[in-house]
């Protein structure tokens, strides 16, 4: 098992705890990497609960003891590492999947089938990933932050772009970092604390949006981030973290989970701000509707041009029958 079944596997069984066993779980789940490198009194004493929450929090999984249950943190660390190794060499791999799949005889309508299937999958354990807790306080930013740095790069720029499209709908001082000419660290010189900065990035993860979200978490912006692992690196700022597997038959990768996490976090955003997105978002559209680029429906109606006049000279008679 990975990493994220083991995370579902404590999100699954926090609906039937309480008091410290919960808080441990909690912790747990925010703070994987740290389980597999420190004892359990340590994580007890970082978790502020007693040694035995984690002892029973490990029965309540079925495992004899919490050593068992570190155990299983320490695979989920080597799987990260594999994991990492493998993501440099994963576009290769689906292509020569794809090749052997459609180019040697296989049934188009199956595959077709199996495709859909496959996307409608990562959309579902998106969903299953999601943490209520997180989800409104990610929301109630997106609302209120003062601005709004949104960054993706190469195939993360997609869900990016979509949730930055969006938000800019509906309120002001929404900054999408895709400056085709280069530095865009210099996007960020007017962040001020308490502005938000959204992150999207999948395995192999994006050294320059990592090293932006770094800037602007020194800079005091709340961070966000969008991710397919809950051990990205991202996940080691302080933030609030959503995971959105990027595995499916897609090429390179599929970004559809992220994607509807984005339009999700747009749409609560949207009914959060209320009247105010309301009205930006109609006066955007009248000016749409005005500019003329929206085609409607029907038959264009071309107007005939008329033939320019032709100036006479002052003096000159006209020809014909007419005089």
């Amino acid at each position: 098992m990975g990493s994220v079944d083991l995370i579902a596997e404590l999100k699954e069984i926090c609906v039937d705890l309480s008091g410290q066993a919960i808080e441990a779980a909690h912790y747990l789940i925010n703070n994987p990497d740290e389980a597999a490198f420190h004892s359990m009194r340590e994580m007890a004493r970082r978790a502020n609960v007693p040694p035995v929450s984690l002892v029973r929090l490990a029965q309540r999984m079925g495992l004899p003891g919490y050593g068992e249950l570190r155990q299983r943190f320490i695979e989920t660390v080597r799987d990260r590492q594999q994991r990492d190794r493998l993501s440099l060499t994963r576009n290769e791999q689906t292509a020569r999947t794809l090749i052997h799949k459609v180019g040697e005889g296989a049934r188009f309508n199956d595959f077709v089938e199996s495709f859909f299937a496959a996307e409608l999958d990562v959309v579902r354990r998106a969903g299953a990933h999601l943490s209520g807790e997180t989800l409104t306080e990610a929301v109630g930013l997106l609302a209120a932050a003062p601005k709004v740095f949104v960054c993706g790069r190469r195939t993360s720029f997609t869900p990016a772009y979509t949730l930055a499209f969006a938000l800019r709908k509906a309120r002001p001082n929404i900054i999408l970092l895709d400056n085709p000419g280069g530095a865009l660290e210099s996007l960020l010189e007017d962040l001020e604390p308490g502005d938000a900065f959204v992150a999207v990035t999948f395995a192999p993860f994006n050294r320059l949006v990592h090293q932006l979200a770094e800037k602007a978490s020194r800079s005091g912006a709340r961070i966000i981030s969008i991710t397919d692992s809950f051990a990205a690196p991202m996940s080691e700022l302080e933030g609030l973290h959503f995971v959105a597997q990027s595995c499916g038959q897609a090429f390179p990768e599929s970004t559809l989970g992220a994607i509807t996490i984005a339009h999700l976090l747009a749409a609560l955003a949207i009914g959060r701000l209320g009247d105010s997105a309301q009205a930006r978002i109609r006066e955007n559209e009248r000016f749409l509707r005005g500019s003329g680029e929206y085609l409607l429906s029907g038959k264009l109606i071309k107007r005939r041009r008329r033939a320019p006049a032709v100036a006479r000279k002052p003096g000159a008679k006209g020809k014909g029958k007419h005089r």
